[in-house]
């Protein structure tokens, strides 16, 4: 978006419309014969405050820069930004380098899903098939989780891609191999269990992968850290439990086949972390579709530590994202979050969700369902870990849970926590409340250092300059919970409603999705894509198909009234012209049109305010 917005800062319509047609100042704004269609009396608009233009006549049209060019020319987004960009100094890039450097990693990762697909069927690889069937899979999960096999010689997927067309380079980058001091290649993943991760998209971003030879080291290997993978920011199995989570909130496991053993048997609200303690991108991804997230942990007691680090840091980005969220500049009460109901499960020593839930699937479902809420599994699991009979051990143990309760941004839930750690250290609160920001400044969940962007489209700023927040608002409902809503719901939006090109390209996109027996060639030009990107991974938190339906609605009000305003204010700035004030009727039923109806709207919006009586 970046180049788009420097194209647009530089861009002045009157000077671009004037190469058209001829214009004449007529208030604050300008007319001229409308370009489009033919006609007497000048019907067309420009209006510089807006940098917009409008036709009040039979087109009944208007737009920004881009449209007018796009509509003038005959010409798609893409060629209009290169010929505006050129217009005020600016050589676009062509960005579909990196975007499409992506889509061929993606497209090498998939190419790599299917042959090691294939090699878990070849008869050399039973060996494998009889090692997943002890682990108690079925055939269908080994087919829905598209379970693989990586032939422990020769180079064979290097051999197998690169006969497919693709360099060694390119695999290389796609974590699939790589390169020996001497310029050689070879397979990264050999003679292991190959388990592809498909991101939020259902992209294969990369591969999770088990060693087959108990010698061989080590046990557990990832791709590494590519442009289109990295693993703090999927959540394995996602792909396949957006609605289960939905529905019924989120269950977060550890390993992969964790995940996959608890889907086998019907609980496919399930997804893991994939070892890791939960980051802020996975909880973006989690926040999206519930408010409700319970931890099943395994019992391992050596693993205690590292079980209490990772829940600090989950606790420090769930709340930190609640309270971000809560105080969002704006927000309507629809877009305001559900309290976060994080809790706990922990399993009996020596378990993992693997083997209780193969061993005991009937109790599966009890277990999370007897989940204890964080902090009381915290202040449990940190008093047995001292002697809370001494000053030192209840010391430590407050201070601890302190670093928790700082980062919790609803103030009466604090003072619960607070009252609940004073009656059991024997601390009164006001100490505690005293206390609470020095230790919350030492290394507290709020102590993460900020991380560099993984991809280099994600460091690509949000739109700024003529950033339209409802515009953005509508189309990240579109996109995210457009499957809830029906077809005739979602085509009552009009794309001048949008005041910006560019959302008007995105409702493009959204609504060629729709189109029956659609490819999946259809996209947005690459130029736009990070902008598609954040807007699908925006932050809405709508877990329920009631709020999409109400947010929906209000939101397709709020746009229409938007847009509304500003043929209001097109008419009006029109009109100064007194000629056409006395002459052109259609300035003044636009007016009209526009204002009654704006009238209408803020009755409705009026009326599903939850303040309204």
């Amino acid at each position: 978006m970046t180049q788009l917005d420097d194209v647009k800062s530089r861009l002045d319509i009157v000077e671009l419309v004037g190469g058209y047609v001829q214009l004449q100042r007529a208030g604050s704004s300008f007319k001229a014969n409308c370009p489009f269609h033919q006609e007497r009396t000048p019907s067309f608009f420009v209006f510089p405050d807006r940098q917009s233009w409008r036709c009040f006549g039979a087109c009944a049209e208007g737009g920004d820069a881009f449209s007018f060019l796009m509509k003038q020319e005959r010409v798609d987004f893409r060629e209009a930004l290169v010929r505006l960009g050129a217009r005020v100094g600016i050589t676009i890039t062509d960005q579909a380098e990196s975007g499409g450097r992506s889509r061929l990693l993606f497209e090498i990762n998939d190419a790599a899903r299917q042959f090691f697909q294939r090699m878990l069927a070849e008869p050399g690889a039973a060996f494998v098939r009889e090692y997943l069937h002890r682990r108690g899979l079925n055939d269908r999960s080994l087919q829905t989780f598209e379970f693989g096999y990586s032939p422990a010689r020769d180079n064979r997927l290097l051999a197998h891609l690169t006969n497919s067309g693709y360099s060694a380079e390119d695999i290389a980058e796609a974590g699939l191999a790589r390169e020996t001091d001497d310029g050689r290649y070879y397979d990264l993943f050999r003679g292991r269990l190959m388990i592809p991760i498909r991101d939020w998209s259902a992209r294969v971003a990369g591969f999770g992968s088990r060693a087959l030879d108990d010698n061989a080291t080590p046990k557990y290997l990832n791709t590494p850290g590519t442009p289109v993978f990295d693993k703090s920011r999927i959540l394995y199995a996602m792909h396949l439990a957006k609605e289960p989570v939905r529905q019924h909130g989120a269950v977060i496991v550890e390993g992969y086949m964790d995940a996959v053993m608890a889907h086998q048997h019907g609980f496919d609200n399930v997804v893991a972390s994939m070892g890791t303690a939960l980051t802020e991108h996975q909880v973006a991804l989690v926040r999206r579709l519930t408010h409700r997230v319970t931890m099943a942990l395994d019992g391992d007691p050596a693993g205690r530590n590292a079980t209490l680090r990772s829940l600090e840091s989950s606790w420090g980005v769930f709340q930190q994202r609640d309270q971000r969220s809560a105080g969002q500049a704006g927000a309507s009460v629809l877009q305001q979050p559900e309290a976060l109901d994080l809790r706990v499960a922990e399993l009996p020593p020596g378990k993992d969700p693997d083997d209780y839930i193969r061993q005991s699937p009937d109790q599966w479902a009890e277990f999370i369902e007897a989940a204890a809420p964080l902090f009381d599994y915290l202040l449990a699991a940190l008093t047995e870990r001292v002697d809370t009979t001494n000053a030192d051990g209840r010391t430590w143990a407050a201070q601890t849970m302190l670093r928790f309760v700082a980062h919790v941004p609803d103030l009466i839930k604090r003072d619960f926590y607070l009252d609940a750690l004073s009656v059991r250290f024997g601390v009164d609160v006001a100490t505690l409340r005293a206390a609470m920001p020095a230790v919350a400044r030492t290394n507290g969940p709020g102590r993460r250092s900020r991380r560099a962007p993984a991809i280099a489209d994600e460091a690509v700023p949000l739109p700024g300059r003529d950033r339209n927040a409802t515009e953005e608002w509508v189309l990240q409902l579109l996109l995210q919970y457009g499957e809830q809503l029906s077809g005739d719901t979602v085509r009552s939006v009009r794309p001048e409603w949008f005041s910006r090109s560019e959302n008007r390209e995105i409702l493009r996109y959204v609504f060629s999705r729709m189109e029956p027996n659609i490819n999946d060639e259809v996209s947005v030009p690459t130029e736009l894509e990070p902008y598609l990107e954040r807007l699908l991974n925006g932050d809405l938190m709508l877990p329920t198909p009631a709020k999409v339906e109400r947010a929906w609605q209000q939101a397709c009000l709020n746009l229409e009234r938007d847009h509304l305003n500003k043929e209001i204010f097109q008419s009006t700035d029109a009109m100064e012209d007194k000629d056409i004030f006395e002459t052109d009727s259609e300035i003044v039923r636009s007016w009209l049109i526009s204002t009654n109806r704006r009238r209408e709207i803020d009755l409705q919006l009026q009326s599903a305010s939850p303040h309204h009586k």
